[in-house]
């Protein structure tokens, strides 16, 4: 489905289930990436253009706190302490204190949301293991490791949900050229269709339950001579939501 938001164009593909709690969650992540792709487009201006995304996650914090803040209307932590311990059949995490990437209230939920960040190179059919799907498997082992932790929250909130949110930077080491550009834009189907199978090939459990691609303007891609970053796209797992200490009954 294409949207048309802040004068930027996205596509979006929702695989989740339509429940009250997952919608919550689905409009969180949408909107949190709308205003992610409006604050990067101020990063391209007449004193100089350096986009978040061309980095790593670090830098994308630049623009996702800000966008979250104000959708949260400040109900914001970053790198909040948290209790790490999973004993599943599909990850072993020992018992460990760590860091939880976000905290938020939202529409009346708390939220627990890990980032990651990788690059994906557009003119191949293949994804990188190493970085994009292995980076996927490790966000949502730190995810299900919370799960005692979470239910210990004391906020009065309807319950707490966890969110993967993997940014993914598309990219070509070749400068762009309007060729290059409508290549990555005809890419895009194929690449939902990629993603989707690739990100839960080891375990099906893990399929995304969203998808959102940012189609770049040209004018910010083509400010780059050397290298062509025509997208960007948010790839999120949504947990159903837990009942915490201090939930709303």
């Amino acid at each position: 489905m294409e949207i048309k938001k802040h004068g930027l164009s996205f596509e979006e593909t929702f695989i989740g289930n339509g429940d009250k709690s997952t919608s919550v969650a689905k409009d969180l992540i949408s909107n949190l990436f709308y205003e992610m792709a409006k604050l990067c487009t101020k990063y391209c201006n007449k004193s100089f253009c350096d986009l978040p995304y061309t980095y790593r996650e670090r830098q994308l914090d630049s623009v996702l706190l800000p966008a979250l803040s104000k959708l949260c209307n400040s109900m914001v932590f970053a790198e909040l302490p948290a209790k790490r311990e999973c004993k599943n059949r599909l990850f072993q995490v020992d018992k460990s204190s760590g860091r939880l990437d976000y905290w938020c209230i939202y529409k009346d939920y708390s939220f627990v949301i890990e980032l990651k960040h990788s690059y994906d190179c557009f003119t191949t059919s293949k994804t990188r293991k190493r970085t994009v799907t292995d980076r996927w498997i490790k966000m949502n082992e730190q995810l299900r490791s919370l799960d005692k932790d979470i239910k210990c929250y004391e906020e009065n909130t309807k319950g707490v949900i966890k969110i993967g949110l993997h940014i993914v930077t598309s990219y070509s080491d070749k400068a762009p050229t309007k060729q290059l550009y409508f290549k990555f834009i005809e890419s895009i189907p194929q690449t939902f269709v990629r993603m989707q199978k690739d990100l839960c090939k080891k375990y099906t459990s893990l399929r995304p339950d969203l998808m959102i691609c940012w189609k770049i303007p040209k004018k910010i891609v083509f400010e780059d001579e050397e290298q062509t970053f025509p997208g960007l796209w948010a790839f999120a797992k949504i947990y159903p939501v837990i009942k915490h200490k201090g939930a709303i009954e």
